[in-house]
């Protein structure tokens, strides 16, 4: 987070640094070619200076550690940065709009104007450079404030080319030509600085960030294995940074200390795929559905009639059942691929099962292993008892089976 910052302390400070350079060459030339559009140019440089400043001074703000009176930090002061210097880029295009209905009446003599001309060019070009760096910056850091002194330093090549144009009409003697560009260039500065204002005030009131932010964070979370469902997804923008939280179901058995250790899991994902977010707060409930998909492990295929195996990781098959509100809805059965393996036939098997996308599973037996692997994937283990799969789905519906809460002396 701290380099995110200096990175962007930086970048304000050589933009400041070069308007402010630059206005005292147009000031100097101005003066001595006697231009009057380049010394307006030159105080028009100085205010934006402090645009730059202001973007420096929003984010040194912003970088500082919370507070007992600010527990939240201090990332707004980055917002409210940009949304000033909004204003100073509107406050640009009524200059350039007032000065530029001034031309249509004034006339004044230049001299230097090759001098005077390729200042103006230079400014121009240089600043367009440096407003293109500070929004490729800005972007990078997500920062609003320096994406906006960008635009507004970018805009120099509208306000130069006004200039440009004004002294080589006093220099051609072609009246209102530039008063006529410079009216245009307003309408387009009055736009960028609405758009900026815009954006900086929606952030002041926790707007939800660019959708694609938000398909990508479901995205993460409709990939972590276990987690049923969620809903109440919500992100607030402060600053450079997003905020968020989601309401997530997780099974019944899991224990406050597990969904201590995934809440923190999601929240390092989410980061680690989307750098801009600082902090990720989810909530958990109990997955409560009409319909559960139940994993039994059985000696043979007999549909409902099937034997429930003594055995997890060694049973020959799997039978996978949908209930619905206590009546079965479907079933079907798969073969145990890892029923004779030597060696972590229980793990192998879990890993098997739960690509089927259980949300519980019904057995008599189960070794640590595959117990522990169950419930860090988030499926609920009862223990079953002796008899068919009918019976065992009877008494799943009617509540009557318990969670196995430690691993049997079996180990499977």
């Amino acid at each position: 987070m701290a380099d995110i910052f200096k990175q962007g302390e930086k970048t304000t400070l050589i933009a400041a640094s070069v308007t402010v350079l630059f206005a005292v060459a147009k000031g100097v030339v101005g003066v001595i070619s006697g231009s009057v559009v380049l010394m307006g140019d030159a105080v028009h440089s100085f205010a934006d200076s402090f645009s730059s400043f202001a973007a420096w001074f929003g984010l040194r703000i912003a970088k500082k550690e919370p507070t007992q009176k600010f527990p939240y930090g201090f990332y707004k002061a980055e917002s409210i940065t940009a949304f000033l210097i909004s204003l100073l880029i509107l406050f640009a295009g009524y200059s350039i709009l007032k000065e530029s209905v001034n031309k249509f009446s004034l006339e004044h003599q230049l001299s230097i104007p090759l001098i005077a001309v390729s200042v103006a060019i230079l400014d121009a070009v240089v600043m367009f450079l440096i407003g293109s760096y500070e929004m490729k910056v800005g972007k990078k850091i997500n920062s609003q404030s320096l994406v906006a002194d960008g635009k507004e330093s970018k805009m120099h090549i509208l306000s130069s080319s006004v200039v440009v144009v004004g002294l080589l009409s006093v220099f051609l003697q072609v009246p209102y030509l530039e008063g006529t560009t410079g009216i245009l260039i307003s309408l387009f500065i009055f736009q960028a600085g609405i758009k900026s204002a815009r954006d900086s005030i929606f952030s002041l009131m926790d707007v939800s960030p660019d959708p694609a932010v938000e398909k990508k964070i479901r995205g993460i979370l409709n990939q972590i294995s276990g987690l049923r469902e969620f809903k109440n997804l919500k992100l607030r923008k402060s600053g450079p940074f997003i905020f968020g939280e989601v309401e997530a179901k997780i099974g019944k058995t899991l224990s406050v200390k597990r969904a201590d250790e995934i809440s923190g899991n999601i929240e390092k994902e989410i980061k680690r795929k989307v750098k801009t977010v600082d902090s990720f707060v989810v909530s958990f409930k109990p997955f409560e559905t009409k319909k559960q998909r139940i994993c039994i492990p059985i000696e043979y295929d007999k549909d409902l009639e099937s034997k429930i195996s003594s055995h997890f990781g060694r049973a020959p098959l799997f039978m996978f059942v949908e209930v619905e509100e206590g009546k079965v809805k479907s079933l079907y059965t798969k073969e145990n691929p890892y029923q004779k393996e030597q060696v972590r036939a229980g793990l192998k098997a879990c890993d098997f099962v739960i690509k089927q996308k259980i949300d519980s599973i019904i057995t008599k037996e189960m070794g640590p292993i595959s117990l522990h692997t169950l419930r860090d994937d988030i499926v609920d283990v009862y223990k079953g008892i002796d008899g068919t799969v009918k019976k065992a789905v009877q008494n799943y519906s009617q509540a009557k089976l318990g969670f196995l809460e430690e691993p049997t002396r079996i180990k499977t």
